[in-house]
């Protein structure tokens, strides 16, 4: 798995690569929030466009990085998820805790209308 990181204006969009998986994936997802949120990162957007699986684990790691976001009073939202993950999403009832969009514009436009 890869991350790699780019703004637009304040908001930072973080292009997830591969598969968001225990192992190698889910630590490097925690790294980087860790970092984030040290960094004081307000406003995360997960893009999703090139993932290909994500399991279990993976789903646990975005939830708690989106917690350990808000802790430090920031917002995480999704962006391009695939149709079977945004079916797991929907069977494990996130799609209540994440707002999810499917043009990087909207996405980004909605940080300013959700404070």
């Amino acid at each position: 798995m890869q991350i790699d990181e780019r703004r637009q204006g304040d908001v930072l969009v973080l292009d997830l690569h591969g598969k968001v998986t225990g192992g190698d994936g889910d630590a490097l997802i925690k790294d980087t929030f860790h970092r984030l949120a040290a960094e004081g990162v307000q406003k995360v957007v997960l893009n999703f466009a090139d993932v290909a699986y994500m399991d279990s684990v993976g789903v646990s790691t975005i939830v708690r990085a989106h917690l350990a976001l808000r802790q430090v009073g920031g917002q995480l939202k999704l962006l391009h998820l695939p149709r079977r993950i945004a079916d797991l999403f929907a069977v494990t009832g996130l799609t209540a805790v994440f707002e999810t969009f499917d043009a990087e514009s909207d996405v980004i436009a909605s940080f300013d209308s959700s404070r």
